[in-house]
């Protein structure tokens, strides 16, 4: 699908490309969804440059990112999407930046482009060129990847009140096992996405330095990129933070893991100690020997019970002196 924003006076329109549809003349921003062979052909004819295709996209992801032919410059980036899904995930974007336009091709729809789409539109004196349109969409990309990462501070931040919170009624005290587990899930499922955030910021800071340094960005969009750049790198290191926050509290998880089971062989250990001793009184006069005394005793029986009954008692005393109960 082809989303085209043009100049018109001074305004900014947008439609959609359908077979029959003519190409608006002054593009700005030309929005490429999904391409199909005959969008791209139609892209090379009208706007005189090369559109990569989708393998070309992704060989470029890995070997060559940043470039410049003909005065044309292409760059790509990650950007994470499917954030209200259990599996966010991250794709790259291209984005070929010409004198007078910006064309986008993407395989997924973030919501940093449905943002900027409205924006542009609103204000179409702020974008009069493709460096200008690259600028503004860039900073609708940083400002999601901020909220992302907010939603990996708030997760931690409730997931810390469950590992290390005291209240007897919270759900800990009444289940530890299960809210270990759900804990362990939220923790992988944070570090993921934290580990997406730091790919599509590593990504984004490659491209503003690349993008600073092309031809036709005056002064005034170089401050603007440098402030853009500097945001990137503060969100980069709050990355490294959560990273680090997210191991600590999976170590903690894990300890608390093992003070459970430390708590259960505990209770086995004690109920072991407190039956071994009766049990072995009671072996002893439970054996079928001829010649046994304490069989014709006529208080036997008593003395065996209160000899079992002190040998289960005399080891809990002394376990409680020494506190190990």
């Amino acid at each position: 699908m082809l989303t085209i924003y043009a100049r018109e006076g001074g305004s900014l329109t947008s439609c959609i490309i359908e077979p029959n549809t003519l190409f608006p003349e002054n593009p700005v921003w030309v929005d490429v969804y999904a391409p199909t062979q005959e969008e791209e052909s139609l892209l090379q004819e009208q706007l005189k440059v090369d559109i990569p295709t989708g393998e070309e996209i992704w060989k470029n992801d890995v070997l060559s990112r940043l470039h410049s032919e003909d005065g044309v410059s292409y760059m790509y980036a990650s950007i994470i999407t499917k954030m209200d899904t259990p599996y966010p995930k991250t794709s790259p974007i291209t984005f070929i930046l010409a004198p007078n336009f910006l064309v986008t091709i993407r395989n997924i729809n973030p919501t940093s482009f449905k943002n900027f789409s409205t924006r542009i539109l609103r204000s179409p004196q702020t974008f009069l060129s493709g460096p200008d349109v690259l600028e503004g969409l860039m900073e609708d990309v940083i400002t999601r990847v901020a909220h992302n990462s907010e939603v990996v501070v708030q997760e931690l931040d409730s997931l810390s009140h469950k590992i290390f919170g005291s209240d007897p009624s919270s759900e800990f005290q009444k289940n530890p096992s299960l809210v270990m587990k759900d804990t362990l899930r939220s923790l992988g499922a944070c570090a993921d996405l934290n580990s997406q955030i730091n790919e599509s910021l590593h990504s984004i800071s490659r491209l503003l330095s690349f993008f600073r340094e092309t031809n036709g960005v005056n002064q005034t969009l170089k401050a603007k990129i440098n402030i853009l750049i500097t945001d990137s790198k503060a969100l980069t290191e709050q990355s490294a933070f959560l990273s680090d926050k997210v191991t600590f509290q999976l170590d903690a998880t894990l300890g608390m893991i093992n003070v459970e089971q430390n708590m259960i062989i505990k209770i086995f250990s004690v109920v072991a100690v407190f039956f071994l001793p009766p049990t072995l009184v009671s072996s002893i006069y439970g054996m079928n020997f001829h010649h046994m005394p304490e069989l014709e005793w006529e208080i036997g029986y008593p003395v065996a019970i209160f000899l079992m009954l002190l040998c289960a008692v005399g080891p809990f005393i002394f376990f409680r002196k020494r506190g190990w109960l």
